[in-house]
């Protein structure tokens, strides 16, 4: 298990550390909380010790971020500040979302830490032996991708990026064998920054072999409130030479109504930076017609269960060329995922819908399969 210290008090940072290597902790310590959210990104804490009087960044500065970057992790909060201090600091954390599990005054005892880190452990360590932060920052966490062509030149238009776990043990696992406890413990924003960053740099080597391809990324509910994303991914774009308007991110119709205010701000600001955004899952939320109107989507994907309904129920077939119809009035891409047979295919393309997305067409794939099947598919095109 991973321990996180940020205090920059050396002698503080070396104890706590001596203590947690009793109990098998690997430990990262930090005295510069500037740097806070750099080593976030690589290093995944199960547990943080923080104190709250440090030069730079104060503690209340700190929570926000850890609320953001780490909710996860069990967090103990130390400070030489008086109890109330640390008491609301508590009270604050837990606002935030953050499992605040203890608050110490110091001066630090050994016993006061030995007993931490005896309730820590046992508390921290997952009951199913699966540790899901670990196995994202030991890069066991990898990127399948799935072809989408033109449904009228059948010219492949692009890939969307799927997350799956190389679990040591069980083999290669789907979103539904892990993506509930990703989400309920706190990392679903770390698995959305590492696909992210893995699926644009990928993109970046297809660019240089010559394929010229779009690339479609889901996102949290937690990105869209993230008011400093469009510029991230717009670093992350140039950093790989990664053309802006090769990136599409996908939001369910769902999420991206919860907060209507903010989650226009950031997605109006990706579309100023030429990144695509795709409603996902058309037809399964409740968003209006009016809510659909105001935010700038470039691209419609209709949910694969009216795709599949299509070719046996004719209210089915109704309801998709209905979708296909509304979503070119409002000058917006139609993608139909789900296609899984020839009669769907051709009934979308006569439908007049642009894109396709199924099992017909290719399943996920590692990188270097989908190399091979490009290949494949233009030779039979």
């Amino acid at each position: 298990m991973r321990l996180l210290i940020i205090d920059d008090e050396e002698d503080i940072c070396d104890l706590i550390a001596e203590i947690a290597a009793r109990h098998d902790l690997e430990t990262r310590t930090i005295s510069d909380a500037e740097n806070v959210s750099g080593i976030l990104s690589d290093f995944i804490p199960d547990i943080i010790m923080m104190d709250l009087m440090m030069p730079g960044i104060d503690g209340v500065e700190l929570l926000r971020l850890l609320s953001e970057k780490s909710k996860q992790a069990k967090l103990c909060l130390i400070s030489g500040s008086d109890s109330r201090v640390l008491n609301s600091a508590r009270r604050l954390g837990s606002a935030h979302g953050l499992d605040v599990i203890a608050a110490l005054e110091k001066p630090l005892s050994i016993q006061t830490l030995d007993e931490f880190f005896k309730q820590a452990v046992s508390t921290a360590r997952p009951a199913d032996g699966d540790n899901h932060g670990h196995a994202l920052a030991n890069g066991q966490f990898m990127l399948y991708y799935q072809p989408i062509v033109d449904l009228k030149t059948r010219a492949i238009k692009g890939v969307e990026a799927l997350a799956r776990w190389q679990h040591p043990e069980r083999g290669v696992l789907m979103p539904d064998k892990f993506l509930d406890k990703i989400t309920n413990g706190g990392l679903m924003q770390a698995l959305t920054d590492f696909v992210i960053a893995s699926a644009i740099k990928q993109a970046g080597v297809w660019d240089k072999a010559g394929h010229k391809l779009t690339l479609s990324i889901n996102v949290s509910a937690s990105s869209l409130l993230d008011l400093s994303m469009p510029d991230k991914i717009a670093d992350m774009c140039n950093k790989y030479n990664v053309p802006h308007d090769r990136l599409i991110l996908e939001v369910t119709e769902t999420e991206a109504m919860r907060d209507v205010t903010r989650t226009m701000d950031v997605l109006l600001r990706m579309r100023l930076r030429n990144i695509g955004i795709s409603i996902d899952d058309f037809g399964t939320g409740h968003s209006s017609l009016r809510e659909l109107q105001r935010m700038p989507f470039s691209e419609l994907k209709i949910d694969r269960n009216f795709i599949s309904d299509s070719t046996k129920s004719a209210d089915a077939a109704v309801i998709v060329a209905s979708m296909i119809d509304l979503g070119h009035n409002l000058g917006l891409r139609i993608i139909a995922e789900g296609i899984e047979d020839e009669a769907t295919w051709d009934l979308m393309r006569d439908k007049g819908c642009d894109y396709a997305q199924g099992f017909f067409i290719g399943h996920p794939m590692t990188a270097s399969d989908l190399d091979i099947w490009i290949e494949k598919w233009r030779g039979q095109s």
